[in-house]
């Protein structure tokens, strides 16, 4: 018989499994409750912020183009991609992430005031940072969930060359037999 575990040493639940046939324990307990833990604190700050917008907007606001049309919005409650779904279905599919008054704004983020604003597409380095940086969140999600590891860091690095995630797996060493699992992982995190 080996040498006990040492105690500083976590021990997966007893609702481990291995993974897609590897064996690596994943810690399925603490990812489920992790995962609700984060649904739950973002839904509670978005119902508290649309609660917020609800009562303090609604004022008209211009909105310049960078062509210089202009478009009326309603501050707190018009997003950018509000106004790009106005100007046409293909900008608000392609578009990434809008610029407001000279800052990198989500698509989703309401509008606060008069304001100048400009959308960003992958051809671009603002939508394609973004859109890295979108996917590395996706590719943490997806290493967590197929192979139970602790997240530690994961930008899109700089301009151009991607993005990537640095994680702890404990004893399991990747390699190419598992980039399989982790494009199914991601692709489901997507759907």
């Amino acid at each position: 018989m080996g040498e006990p575990e040492p105690k500083s040493k976590p021990k997966p639940s007893s609702k481990s499994k291995p993974s897609s046939n590897l064996s690596h324990p994943i810690d399925t307990a603490y990812l489920e409750l992790i995962t609700q833990k984060r649904i739950d604190f973002f839904q509670q700050i978005k119902a508290q912020q649309i609660e917020e917008r609800n009562r303090i907007g609604g004022k008209v606001i211009k909105i310049k183009l960078p062509d210089g049309a202009e478009k009326e919005g309603k501050q707190w409650i018009t997003s950018p991609m509000d106004v790009a779904k106005g100007i046409a279905k293909s900008l608000a599919s392609e578009a990434l992430i809008s610029q407001v008054n000279g800052t990198l704004w989500d698509m989703d983020r309401p509008l606060e005031e008069d304001c100048d604003l400009k959308f960003f597409k992958f051809e671009d380095d603002e939508g394609r940072d973004t859109f890295w940086h979108s996917s590395a969140h996706i590719l943490g999600e997806s290493l967590e969930r197929e192979y139970g590891c602790k997240l530690c860091i994961g930008p899109c690095t700089t301009r151009g060359e991607g993005f990537y995630y640095d994680a702890f797996y404990g004893e399991l060493g990747l390699n190419e037999e598992h980039f399989k699992l982790i494009e199914s992982a991601a692709l489901k995190a997507v759907a």
